[in-house]
């Protein structure tokens, strides 16, 4: 079984194609699965959410997916503007997909142990997994996960590592359209069961960066320096 993770895409097209295009010459995939954030801070989030739909796999609602769907009073003035942008962009249509997606995925593995997909954690969709987690914070996010579960798949962190922790393959996919680790590639991640355990691979993918400053630039969205800096720099 070979499971394909793609998840913080935030509105870059560009990105979010050149990862699909190489995705589609890879062997065989058996399922697809989208992991959360979406639209926001990229140029192109009504692009995105069309491209992201057409794709007919499994796809998760993220932090900023519920942000830009919620009626609560949001923190700052920069941020409800790129929200206000955003949600101008996708239309009612697009706020009703992004309002309507599960919080989580799972793939059941007739050959072994199960995967599963969240957005940040098994518990909400705000708190990252870091690599450096203590065995308190693991155990805090994950005693309450099902036994059959042998790989977590999680994004939010925007930066990709995988490691082992007791029975688990704990594999943050990067992002796709704002990496954080500074490497501008676009990141997602394969995962494979194979020889009794999941293993993962993780690919990383040139595009047109160059093309996508080009993009804010031109797109009217508000604070175009701040997401030139931070997808130039990828790093926090």
């Amino acid at each position: 079984m070979r499971v394909a993770v793609i998840a913080d895409i935030h509105g870059n097209q560009l990105a979010l194609e050149a990862v699909l295009q190489d995705l589609a010459q890879q062997p065989k995939i058996d399922q697809l699965v989208i992991a959360g954030d979406l639209c926001l801070n990229g140029p192109c989030p009504a692009e995105v959410l069309e491209i992201v739909r057409s794709l007919n796999c499994p796809v998760l609602q993220g932090n900023v997916d519920s942000e830009v769907v919620s009626d609560k009073p949001r923190r700052g003035e920069k941020k409800s503007n790129m929200i206000a942008w955003v949600r101008k962009q996708i239309g009612d249509a697009g706020l009703a997909y992004l309002a309507a997606l599960p919080f989580s995925h799972l793939v059941n593995n007739p050959s072994g142990s199960d995967l599963l997909v969240v957005h940040a954690n098994p518990l909400n969709q705000d708190e990252a997994i870091f690599p450096t987690a203590p065995d308190s914070m693991l155990e805090h996010f994950l005693d309450g996960l099902d036994k059959t579960i042998g790989a977590l798949a999680f994004g939010h962190y925007h930066v990709a590592y995988q490691k082992r922790w007791r029975h688990l393959l704990l594999v943050d996919t990067g992002s796709c359209g704002l990496p954080r680790d500074e490497d501008l590639r676009a990141a997602y991640v394969i995962l494979t069961w194979r020889d009794g355990t999941w293993q993962a691979e993780h690919r990383r993918i040139p595009y047109d960066v160059k093309a996508v400053v080009q993009q804010i630039k031109k797109s009217g969205m508000p604070n175009p320096e701040k997401r030139i800096k931070v997808l130039t720099t990828a790093r926090y």
